[in-house]
């Protein structure tokens, strides 16, 4: 719409030059008239986007958030795995979760459910949206290339961790995932939601673990390190 506006600018200033020079003088005022309406019209509603000049009203408004900022994210107690645990521990910060198991529940653990409290801390308008980003940053391989969770589209271009990442509450903000990274871009200001955070363990590299060599997921949510410890 912009790109229109302009060119209806141009074509307006082209209409005045050419009635300037090649129309008799008794109708150039009707074509520098006819000119300078489109050039308004065309300023007005688009802006002379070229020179560095907006317009009156724009048809276009492209809404850019900010980078992510100050997030408040804590683990919550509804947080769980497939297996019953021996004992469950959450730290002052709610940033790390620690599952203690038994072997054989150790063995069979199949998967691994958290759920993240997440509110927008950033000072704005309430309809101001801020770039959020969930992301894994590590995966504890406790044996050689053994990992405790598992890989999905292995031999293949999408070859990653298979965890995945979900908004329980409805309306903004959204969540897209590419890989092992969620982002969304419209996360008001003061908006919280909770984030639920799935890891599809494996049960080869569970099998792995013991008592002197535990696991350890780390995973970053809105710039907040969090961690999972699984012990034996």
């Amino acid at each position: 719409m912009v790109a229109a506006a302009e060119l209806t600018v141009l074509f307006g200033a082209l209409i005045v030059a050419l009635g300037l020079i090649f129309l008799p003088n008794s109708k150039k005022a009707v074509g520098a008239f006819i000119g300078a309406v489109l050039v308004i019209a065309g300023a007005g509603f688009g802006g002379l986007a070229w020179a560095g000049i907006p317009g009156f009203i724009d048809l276009d408004p492209v809404v850019v958030p900010d980078a992510d900022s100050l997030w408040e994210a804590t683990i919550l107690t509804s947080s769980d795995t497939d297996r019953t645990e021996a004992a469950e521990t959450l730290s002052a910060d709610s940033h790390t979760i620690s599952y203690t198991l038994t072997d054989a529940n150790m063995d069979g653990l199949g998967d691994l459910n958290l759920d993240v409290r997440v509110t927008n801390k950033n000072i704005g308008p309430s309809d101001k949206p801020w770039a959020f980003s969930a992301s894994l940053v590590s995966v504890t391989s406790v044996a050689a290339a053994n990992y405790i969770v598992n890989r999905t589209g292995v031999g293949g271009l999408g070859e990653r961790f298979d965890v995945s990442y979900t908004l329980t509450e409805s309306g903004a903000p959204t969540l897209s995932q590419t890989g092992e990274t969620a982002t969304s871009g419209d996360w008001f200001t003061g908006a919280s939601d909770q984030l639920n955070v799935d890891f599809a363990m494996s049960v080869t590299g569970c099998q792995s673990i013991t008592t002197t060599l535990p696991g350890k997921i780390v995973f970053m949510v809105g710039g907040i390190s969090m961690t999972v410890d699984l012990l034996e």
